[in-house]
């Protein structure tokens, strides 16, 4: 019984959203062919924001502030994987924008 109990108070979506966020990310990071753990994970957690944001955070604000986490919708993983993606790609525009990360912070030059 304590199992119904944890799912029904916070529902399935929150673990949907993560492996949709998780999929999306590492997906993200193939394509991308990303160098090294650090980039990949990066992604991944990317990836979980972003479904989280557009599954909960953006529905929740269509639907007027209502947050239904106890019935699963396909209009809800519709709009995490939009979440996740737009997210995704937000970073690689950071990325390609600041360019690639480094060790460590760059020394100023002496006069």
């Amino acid at each position: 019984m304590a199992d119904q109990d944890v799912v029904g108070e916070y529902g399935i979506n929150s673990y949907i959203w993560c492996a949709v966020g998780a999929g999306v990310g590492f997906l993200a990071g193939l394509m991308m062919k990303s160098d090294g753990r650090t980039l990949l994970v990066e992604n991944i957690l990317v990836g979980v924001f972003g479904a989280f944001m557009g599954g909960d955070f953006i529905v929740s604000l269509i639907n007027g502030g209502v947050v239904n986490d106890k019935d699963f919708k396909a209009s809800s993983l519709a709009m995490a994987v939009v979440g996740a993606v737009t997210t995704v790609a937000i970073l690689r525009l950071m990325r390609h924008v600041v360019g690639p990360m480094r060790a460590g912070k760059a020394k100023a030059p002496r006069n």
